[in-house]
């Protein structure tokens, strides 16, 4: 579309600069350079904001991501403390629930069911989590160990109302459109202004609508973590799961 604004700007501002001449008045006049230069700067302030909004929402979405596995890890170690059998059944739910915070390569939902199931399932491993802290650190398990592993607990379930508020904050639609918009118009009177003055359409005005394609496609990009070009680094995760299942597979779990 960007491209195709500017030949039609230029198509539009020759034939204007025919009529003019036709009519034995002055052209360069008419040619602005106020108004372009008013709504590229414009563009390049949303860009920029725009932009760096997209890789603030990337970055939370990667801290939040290392911070649960850092989360899960712990309350996985700290289980340690307590006595057989509550401290394998709690680790081995912990491990279970830690694979189900990992999406598959490649994965993308067909539909908002299909989502909302597999979220439905970590929250089902999820629920198991409590009731097995508080079965294992009873009586008489020391109210130190109690609050110590359960305290653990709590931050690995807290962590995941953190990664999920992290996922439902992109960058608004109305800003992507707002953003496009500008562009489109920028592009039209860049056109429209060589049309104007006379000049032909040169490669330099499609380099800039590639340049401005670029970076709005890295914008939106960047918010499909999971199958974007731009993608989110979940190995901490994978390793805290690494980690676990050595750590049972060594007690003969």
């Amino acid at each position: 579309g960007l491209p195709i604004a500017a030949v039609l700007g230029y198509w539009a501002g020759a034939r204007r600069r025919a009529r003019i001449a036709a009519a034995g008045q002055p052209v360069e006049a008419l040619v602005g350079e106020t108004t372009l230069g008013a709504i590229l700067a414009l563009l390049g302030l949303i860009l920029a904001f725009t932009f760096a909004n997209a890789l603030s929402v990337s970055q939370d979405r990667k801290g939040t991501l290392n911070a649960e596995a850092a989360a899960l890890g712990t309350a996985f170690l700290r289980a340690d403390y307590l006595p057989e059998p509550g401290r394998t059944e709690l680790q081995q739910a912990l491990l279970d629930y830690t694979r189900t915070r990992i999406l598959p390569p490649d994965t993308r939902f067909e539909n908002q069911a299909a989502a909302s199931d597999f979220v439905a399932e970590s929250l089902r491993a999820q629920a198991l989590l409590w009731p097995l802290t508080l079965e294992a650190t009873a009586d008489p398990v020391p109210p130190p160990i109690k609050s110590f592993v359960a305290g653990a607990v709590n931050e690995a379930l807290d962590a995941h109302i953190d990664r999920m508020q992290a996922l439902s904050v992109p960058v608004a639609n109305i800003t992507q459109g707002m953003m496009l918009s500008i562009a489109v118009v920028a592009l039209f009177l860049l056109g429209n202004r060589s049309g104007l003055a006379g000049r032909p359409l040169t490669w330099r005005t499609f380099v800039f609508a590639y340049s401005l394609f670029a970076v709005m496609v890295t914008i939106t990009d960047v918010q499909r973590s999971n199958e974007g070009f731009v993608r989110l680094n979940d190995a901490s995760l994978r390793a805290t799961v690494l980690d676990m299942e050595r750590a049972l597979s060594g007690r003969g779990t």
